[in-house]
């Protein structure tokens, strides 16, 4: 009897070391389990990562032309500097987002406060066709503090801004016995819009070069928006178009003039083009 009660102690301080063993295993798992995720000197999931992209707001391709080169308006494109520099909106200054875009969001911040610094103007962010570098640089604005009630995305973005050239805009003409009695007058610029070197073959005494035959072949729509630009620089004057039959090439520069803003009371087209103009006053054409 003695023998089995002194078993019986021994069973039962083994079951009893046992289930201690067993308890402090669970115990220690489950300490384990809630350390990590609850624990103060642990970072939360994320918290270095962005909280989510800040919402665009929209600016309409037509809205855009209405305030093109007003005060209290700052069109920043957002494309490549390479892709800004081939061309780009009148007026437009370059904040190049493509790091930000590829995953380097300091440097976006970076550009976008070097593009906003003492500025205060409403702006419209120009990228590609209004979706991953604007939004790359509504979260770079948003980071820096700007105020974002002033802060608008071109709807289309670039792409669609060099489609909006298509657009027909009406044209307005002039005869060659109008134009004959106002060459050299002051206040009016005679635009050859023929290719360069038909314009060196022959044209019109006094006129200027502005081709804008990349706009017609289809090959570079904004190589229009960069040639009238540069025609048309520090300019109030009165345009005189000649293409060559007074159609295709002088309504896509009617076109791309009425976009970059000009003012089109005082532009017109010669009728019947160069072809009408040699035609009707042979001796007058310059080689």
């Amino acid at each position: 009897m003695k023998m089995r009660k002194t078993l019986a102690l021994l069973l039962a301080a083994l079951m009893t070391l046992s289930m201690a063993a067993c308890g402090q295993k669970g115990g220690s798992g489950s300490t384990a389990g809630t350390s990590n995720p609850g624990s103060s000197s642990a970072a939360p999931a994320g918290s270095n990562a962005p909280s989510g992209d800040v919402a665009m707001q929209y600016m309409a391709q037509d809205e855009l032309d209405a305030v093109l080169g007003d005060e209290g308006y700052l069109v920043v494109d957002v494309r490549k500097a390479a892709d800004y520099e081939t061309a780009h909106i009148p007026g437009a200054i370059s904040a190049d987002m493509d790091a930000a875009v590829n995953g380097d969001t300091a440097a976006g911040v970076e550009t976008m406060t070097a593009a906003t610094k003492d500025v205060d103007d409403t702006l419209v962010l120009v990228c590609y066709s209004g979706k991953k570098y604007a939004q790359a640089a509504t979260n770079a604005l948003s980071q820096i503090g700007y105020d974002m009630s002033k802060v608008y995305t071109l709807e289309g973005g670039f792409n669609a801004w060099t489609e909006g050239l298509s657009k027909e805009y009406p044209m307005q003409y002039m005869s060659a016995e109008e134009l004959n009695g106002k060459l050299g007058a002051d206040g009016y610029t005679i635009l050859d819009v023929r290719k360069a070197a038909d314009y060196e073959t022959s044209h019109i005494p006094g006129a200027v070069s502005a081709d804008m035959d990349a706009v017609i072949s289809g090959e570079d729509v904004a190589a229009g928006v960069v040639t009238m630009e540069a025609a048309t620089d520090g300019l109030d004057d009165t345009l005189v178009v000649i293409c060559y039959s007074g159609k295709r090439y002088a309504q896509a520069t009617t076109n791309t003039l009425a976009k970059l803003g000009y003012d089109m009371s005082k532009v017109y087209t010669l009728e019947g083009g160069f072809k009408g103009w040699s035609e009707t006053y042979p001796d007058t054409v310059e080689p």
